[in-house]
């Protein structure tokens, strides 16, 4: 390879050039004319007249001069696609910046940077990045005398991957530089080296705890700690003090086809990937990436959108739920109806074709496997149908129960839906007697919620009287840590206590309401029923059906068809017994 050097005129036809970094000077020429040289290198756009052309080739391996001249490599990195993207410029201001400090640093030490590496939108917690694999890949089978960094943060943020970058880099017979940092070889160096990484590190941990911190509190007042789901804008505002808000609005053109496929799937009818379909043919695509055109919607996508409870108002932040400001998109109820149609579909079997109404309820009551729906043709070509374990059918267990033939199931389970069925009569009594009990409980959840906000009333009143105390150096420091501390936890705790019995007594009523609407005479519904409307009934009354020897069956039922937490299947066996 042919390099070039701009030297003065009247410089190239001297004898006796020495070797000074990556220039080619005569001897004696002052180091202010060697820096001058310098500065109009990093300057000049075009060969000016004035200047001369020195040209070795570095492939040369008898010519002593190019083997003098150092090379350095340049490694950039910003943190987030923002910051690489910042002012509309193409790599925004960072990346030019750090280019910038990192050439002139190499040039200060009379280094030409051959190549240079960027990460862009890479966090350096991580040492898995594109381009410093790349760098330190490339320096291994090329000769590199300087790798050059605009601060030791850029390279690392924790002090393992430094010491294992540090070590690569030196193994490569390279050495590191930073541009703002002064780290060499020396001791004293050394130290500083070992004292930056360790500040890198721990400004790092504590970033993440602060905005970790401040994320938690953000949901806790019902903020979106993070980027607003499909459906939803994160908007930045400013109020009338100039000072910036960032809120969340709903995106109305793509709102109204999400609650288009809650509703839809709430009906039992279409599958996700139908929906998905639907949902697509109706204009909807998943946001667009950096780079990259909006996608169309994949059935996992939907999946996560109708499982994901910030659509019915609650946000969610490390595993914790909490009330959110937003505007939801569908109500609790019909977000819980979703809920129970993906899991009803999710526990189906579908390793045959074959279909009906019962398939993914049953299991086997003696090993608790699910039961397969199965048909064989005898000789004659008569097909029969059956229930078949399949834990018995697999050999996974050492279950005994025989097939079961289907029609003797479905008389059981009639016989099941006839026992909680009730008519006009018996739902008037029933609805009386669960309304009294539920009247009695909102009495007495109101009487409780009275003395826990009574309660909270009085730890306020101690914490401003423990801090009157505390500046009246009444008590020490520790002792106000201990004092609030406890009444912190206490007040924390009446306030889980007061969401949960909120939570409890909102839709009792409803609930109530809703559940023996189902039971009024569901028999008469199941017997003119259609398959699918026998299927859907079957999955609202009953978790799972349990099948015994001789087509027997036992059902196991749903909230809030169980005693707890109401008691109206109590009741409703009661007045069933009676009859």
């Amino acid at each position: 390879m042919l390099s070039e050097f701009w030297l003065p005129s009247g410089w190239a036809g001297w004898v006796g050039l020495r070797v000074c970094g990556a220039f080619l000077v005569p001897a004696g020429v002052p180091e202010k004319a060697l820096h001058l040289s310098m500065s109009l290198l990093a300057v000049v756009p075009s060969v000016p007249s004035s200047l001369s052309v020195v040209s070795f080739d570095h492939a040369d391996g008898a010519s002593a001069s190019p083997e003098l001249v150092l090379r350095a490599v340049s490694y950039l990195r910003v943190s987030t696609r923002e910051q690489a993207e910042r002012g509309g410029e193409r790599e925004g201001f960072s990346i030019p910046a750090q280019r910038q400090a990192n050439r002139k640093t190499a040039h200060g030490l009379g280094a030409w940077v051959v190549k240079e590496f960027v990460d862009a939108g890479e966090s350096a917690r991580s040492a898995a990045r594109p381009a410093l694999t790349e760098m330190l890949e490339w320096i291994c089978t090329n000769r590199v005398d300087i790798v050059v960094v605009h601060k030791l943060d850029r390279l690392a943020r924790n002090r393992a991957d430094d010491v294992q970058i540090t070590q690569a880099i030196a193994d490569a017979g390279a050495r590191l530089v930073s541009s703002t940092e002064a780290i060499d070889e020396s001791p004293s160096g050394r130290l500083v080296h070992g004292i930056m990484a360790s500040i890198a590190e721990f400004y790092s941990r504590n970033l993440a705890t602060e905005v970790s911190k401040g994320l938690r509190q953000k949901a806790m007042n019902g903020g979106t700690p993070n980027k607003a789901p499909a459906g939803y804008r994160n908007v930045r505002t400013f109020d009338a003090q100039g000072r910036e808000a960032r809120i969340i609005e709903v995106d109305e053109e793509r709102a109204q086809i999400i609650r288009w496929a809650f509703t839809t799937y709430a009906t039992g009818e279409w599958s996700l990937d139908r929906l998905a379909r639907g949902m697509s043919q109706l204009g909807f695509t998943l946001a667009p990436r950096a780079g990259k055109p909006p996608r169309a919607l994949t059935v996992s996508v939907l999946q996560r959108m109708l499982r994901n409870p910030y659509y019915c108002g609650i946000v969610t932040y490390v595993g914790v739920e909490y009330s959110g400001t937003h505007e939801p998109l569908v109500d609790p109820a019909l977000w819980q109806r979703v809920q129970d149609a993906l899991t009803a579909r999710r526990n189906t079997s579908t390793r045959d074709v074959h279909t009906h109404y019962l398939k993914g309820l049953l299991r086997c009551g003696e090993c608790g496997s699910s039961m397969m729906y199965n048909r064989t043709r005898n000789n004659h070509g008569t097909l029969y149908f059956y229930f078949v374990c399949l834990g018995r059918h697999s050999g996974r267990t050492s279950c005994t129960l025989k097939a079961q033939q289907v029609h003797l199931i479905e008389k059981a389970v009639q016989q099941l839906i006839q026992q909680i069925s009730l008519t006009s009569k018996e739902r008037q009594s029933v609805e009386e007697q669960l309304l009294a009990e539920a009247d009695a409980g909102l009495r007495e959840a109101d009487t409780g919620c009275r003395e826990l906000q009574a309660r909270e009333q009085e730890l306020r009143g101690e914490q401003e009287r423990v801090l009157r105390a505390y500046y009246a150096d009444a008590i020490s420091t520790d002792m106000l840590k201990r004092e609030q501390d406890r009444i912190r936890r206490e007040l924390l705790d009446i306030a889980q206590q007061l969401t949960v019995i909120a939570q409890q007594t909102r839709h009792v009523t409803s609930q109530i309401t809703e559940a023996l609407d189902q039971l009024e005479n569901v028999d008469q519904r199941f017997d003119i029923g259609t398959e699918h409307e026998k299927r859907a009934l079957c999955r609202t009354l009953f978790d799972k059906i349990e099948v015994h020897a001789d087509a027997a069956a036992t059902g196991i039922q749903r909230s809030p068809f169980t005693g707890a937490p109401v008691t109206m299947s109590e009741v409703g066996h009661g007045l069933v017994a009676d009859r």
